[in-house]
């Protein structure tokens, strides 16, 4: 259809850009204009989050703190690698104990990647025996592969109207919703109760805790959003699905690709000993001696179906793309 192109969905004006000019320009250049996101009705339930929260001051304050918080975390390095490391060493673990037996890796992936997350965002491991953790990534993983739940939601998005038909869609996904950020509100509470400023911050928590402590109120919006533990909750939240799914459906087509092409899986190996050794785990450091490794990365993130679109953005006014028009309210 073209390079960008537009139709109509419903009761939406939608805009579909397929070109990395086209995507540059919407993200970078004119990121204000379209810095919005639709009112779906699927996206109500979720107006505190980073992800799908209402671009206002508020918001940009939040994301401001969740960025900086994360970047700092990140930058600990020692750290990251031991939550990273113990993972992988279970992870192992498992994997030898199947002694070469036909199995599904899928769900000791998604419990051991979701617990690095987990040890990341809120400073421990919960482990697959913990009823909270198990919640969960039952729900998490309801609210991205529930095809029949999504396909009814998707038409509560398109078709505003259809909210007043008998789905039992919204609510269904409404209770879900709420169930998981129950979970993670006790998980706050817990960590504020043992909150001590003096102590070294080690997991996004605490740095949000600390940020919201800091920092300096400019207005009453603001304040309110500051004070507010439902911003907190929101971006843990985004931490915590979108850092958990994106990385599965990677570990997983990366199984895919390394089974269907051994030879690939023989250089790897080959590398990794070369450079790391029989006797320890990898490194961030050992990540620029290891360039094959990190091609096959880089190829099954542009091959494998990791996320294939983007969260919708919205138009805030009117505006162009690659020169066309684009109306105010447009998908």
């Amino acid at each position: 259809y073209g390079e960008v192109f537009s139709f109509q969905v419903g009761s939406w004006k939608v805009v579909q850009a397929g070109t990395p000019e086209a995507i540059k320009e919407i993200l970078i250049s004119k990121s204000a204009d379209y810095a919005g996101r639709p009112p779906f009705y699927s996206f109500l339930v979720e107006t505190l989050d980073i992800a799908f929260g209402i671009y206002c001051s508020a918001w940009k304050l939040h994301r401001k703190l969740f960025s900086t918080c994360l970047r700092q975390y990140v930058s600990n390095v020692p750290l990251l690698e031991s939550c990273v490391g113990e993972q992988a060493k279970k992870l192992l673990k498992f994997l030898e104990c199947q002694k070469e037996q036909p199995f599904d890796p899928s769900d000791i992936l998604m419990t051991s990647i979701a617990d690095v997350i987990c040890a990341i965002t809120f400073g421990k491991y919960f482990g697959s025996w913990h009823k909270d953790f198990k919640t969960f990534l039952k729900l998490t993983n309801k609210s991205f592969g529930d095809t029949e739940l999504n396909d009814q939601l998707f038409l509560l998005d398109l078709f505003y109207f259809t909210r007043y038909f008998p789905f039992s869609a919204y609510k269904e996904n409404q209770a879900d919703f709420d169930t998981v950020l129950g979970i993670i509100r006790r998980v706050l509470e817990e960590g504020k109760a043992h909150y001590d400023t003096s102590k070294q911050v080690d997991n996004l928590m605490m740095g949000l805790l600390k940020a919201r402590s800091e920092a300096e109120h400019e207005n009453e919006e603001e304040k309110k959003a500051l004070l507010s533990d439902d911003y907190l909750i929101g971006s843990l939240y985004d931490m915590m699905a979108a850092g958990y799914e994106t990385t599965a459906a990677t570990l997983k087509w990366s199984i895919v690709y390394l089974v269907n092409y051994p030879d690939v899986q023989t250089t790897i190996q080959a590398e990794l000993t070369k450079v790391v050794g029989p006797n320890r785990m990898p490194s961030i450091n050992d990540r620029p001696h290891l360039p094959y490794t990190q091609a096959v990365i880089m190829e099954t993130l542009r091959l494998g179906n990791v996320a294939d679109q983007s969260i919708p953005h919205y138009t805030l006014c009117d505006t162009t793309l690659t020169g066309y028009r684009i109306p105010k309210d447009t998908v």
